[in-house]
């Protein structure tokens, strides 16, 4: 099991880019995942805003970037600002985000994103870096190659529908995402610097404690400032005259439409509803840090800039057995400052003396980004305290003025697929001031 576990972090360490699924099967799962998401999604099925949406979607992806597949565009009706866009082409958009759209600009740049992360294969290569962690012998037999891939990936536990965790993509994946959305929009004559403005927009909704922020931002983590190279793409591929912000007749006429419908007597979600992962939000006392969390799980203070977060069943006596603790390490010293290495291996001292098992995996410290500056995260495994069971236990730091900012995240060894979705959204979530 051990020899495994490492080979299994080499893999995830080494193969971001990997899929073992065709772009054939991209196509069945998606049919798959859609028609099970549509059990629970409320479509708005007025004859005159189908056709608008639909037609506007499918000029969009008449662009070769796009990939010749079969896309379909769908609305939601529902408040959650959000987007979903599944295998093969199925994309569906919430109408709270659609409504937050000005112009026909903002529109396809809200399509443009979905289109990006569906050509460039996002979701199975998500499902294949799951499939490392949760059956990598299926893979050595093929699994994905075979005929009866949905029966064998359902007793694996491996969820499809709307909160599939293989629809939660990296911010290596937004950011290509958002720059084939570039092409996308300038090939098709959109202004592409929509995509900027909107993108802002979105992210810079105001996030108190206890509320939840929109889903679209845990489900398409961007970074603080839009990236150089998007701004620097849309320069490049925009011309003076796309430069404007077009809010045709037609347009005006689907948002109003959109605007006069009644939402359903009851808007409960899941519409498009933000991950379990992290629907509720921290933030810091000072405003330091804040990050998303699972929703029920429950909060206690760690020091004075700490904190531990767990579900009921995450901590036996102040020992956390699955859960999340964050807090400020000092690592100031006077003689010279440290690096995120040095920084990170003081730590790591410091956790192992209220821990001795723990230790860390070869090869398992890698580079991460932690709110858009340099990390480390670093895998490790021991026994639990109080459990006497194995765990694995990751170590997500960043550097922080004189201080080393850092979370770790702990499950059971033989749960840690199951955590892992979560940890990932959570580490993703973090904003530092």
């Amino acid at each position: 099991m051990r020899i495994l576990l490492v080979g299994l972090v080499l893999l995830l360490t080494t193969g971001q880019g990997i899929n073992f699924f065709s772009p054939e099967q991209d196509v069945e799962i998606g049919s798959e995942a859609s028609r099970e998401a549509e059990l629970t999604f409320q479509i708005i099925r007025e004859a005159n805003l189908n056709r608008y949406f639909q037609v506007f979607g499918q000029r969009l992806v008449q662009s070769p970037p796009a990939g010749g597949l079969p896309y379909r565009f769908r609305i939601v009706n529902s408040k959650e600002i959000n987007s979903l866009g599944f295998p093969g082409g199925a994309i569906y958009v919430n109408r709270g985000l659609i409504e937050a759209a000005e112009n026909e600009d903002e529109l396809a740049a809200i399509l443009a994103h979905e289109v990006g992360h569906i050509a460039a294969r996002h979701g199975t290569a998500q499902l294949s870096r799951q499939l490392l962690v949760q059956s990598p012998i299926s893979i050595a037999a093929g699994l994905p190659a075979i005929d009866v891939w949905k029966d064998q990936l359902t007793k694996l536990g491996i969820s499809f529908g709307a909160d599939a965790a293989f629809l939660r993509y990296s911010r290596d994946q937004e950011l290509e995402a958002n720059l084939m959305a570039v092409r996308l929009l300038a090939e098709m004559r959109f202004d592409a610097h929509a995509l900027h403005t909107f993108l802002e927009k979105i992210n810079d909704a105001p996030a108190v404690e206890g509320a939840r922020l929109p889903a679209f931002v845990f489900n398409h983590p961007q970074s603080e400032n839009l990236s150089s190279q998007i701004v620097e793409e849309i320069e490049r591929l925009s011309s003076p005259r796309q430069r404007r912000a077009h809010a045709g007749p037609e347009f005006r006429a689907f948002r109003s439409a959109l605007l006069k419908l009644a939402y359903p007597a009851t808007d409960k979600e899941p519409q498009i509803a933000p991950s379990d992962a992290i629907s509720s939000v921290f933030v810091h006392p000072q405003d330091y840090y804040r990050l998303g969390y699972p929703l029920g799980w429950q909060v206690t203070s760690s020091g004075r800039n700490g904190a531990i977060i767990a579900p009921a069943d995450g901590m036996v006596g102040a020992d956390i057995t699955r859960g999340i603790l964050f807090d400020l390490f000092d690592i100031s010293v006077s003689e010279r400052a440290l690096t995120l290495e040095q920084a990170t291996n003081r730590l790591i001292v410091f956790l192992r003396q209220r821990n001795q098992s723990l230790r860390i995996l070869p090869g398992a410290q890698v580079q991460t980004l932690v709110s858009d500056e340099p990390g480390l995260r670093t895998v490790m495994i021991g026994k639990s305290n109080t459990t006497d069971s194995s765990e694995v236990v990751w170590v997500v730091t960043r550097l922080y003025y004189q201080s080393l900012f850092y979370m770790v995240f702990v499950a059971p060894e033989d749960e840690f697929p199951v955590y892992q979705p979560i940890f990932e959204q959570v580490m993703r979530s973090a904003r530092l001031r």
